[in-house]
């Protein structure tokens, strides 16, 4: 990401934050701007190592081994592998690996379906979202996308 594009997101987080339009990167109807607001996307982008449209490609349960037992198996949560099409802040790699802990989620992400996902280290450094809200399906990620773009190509 070169440095002004960094700035112009910067600056679009920060109007999001403040509540202030600036120039081409501020929502350009009312309702679209409470959509924003509403999702939070300023404290999400800004708290995340991670912020990427992916689909998901595998998904594999992150068993304790601890508390498993003969015949029942503690399952903590998920680890997805997906791919990534569109990263807009971290490292843009192809592949990509996170978990969610049935703790912070206990909705299932579905395989072959696509996320706009907000993911930060966990205390291992390994990628991980921390709520069911730092996987927004693409179909509810229209405006969440939508201003992403333009926080890049304004």
């Amino acid at each position: 990401m070169s440095k002004a594009s960094a700035v112009r997101i910067r600056h679009f987080i920060l109007g999001l934050l403040c509540g202030i339009g600036l120039g081409s990167l501020a929502p350009v109807a009312a309702g679209e701007a409470e959509a924003v607001a509403g999702d939070k996307l300023g404290p999400r982008f800004a708290e995340a190592e991670l912020v990427a449209q992916v689909q998901i490609a595998g998904i594999h349960r992150d068993v304790d081994n601890a508390l498993s037992e003969a015949g029942m198996t503690a399952v903590l949560g998920y680890v997805y592998s997906a791919v990534s099409r569109q990263v807009w802040k971290g490292e843009a790699n192809r592949l990509i690996a996170f978990r969610v802990g049935l703790q912070d989620c206990d909705r299932k992400l579905r395989k072959g379906a696509s996320y706009l996902i907000f993911a930060s280290p966990d205390s291992f450094g390994r990628l991980q979202l921390r709520s069911c809200d730092a996987a927004v399906p693409e179909a509810e990620a229209g405006a969440l996308l939508a201003q992403l773009e333009q926080a890049v190509s304004g």
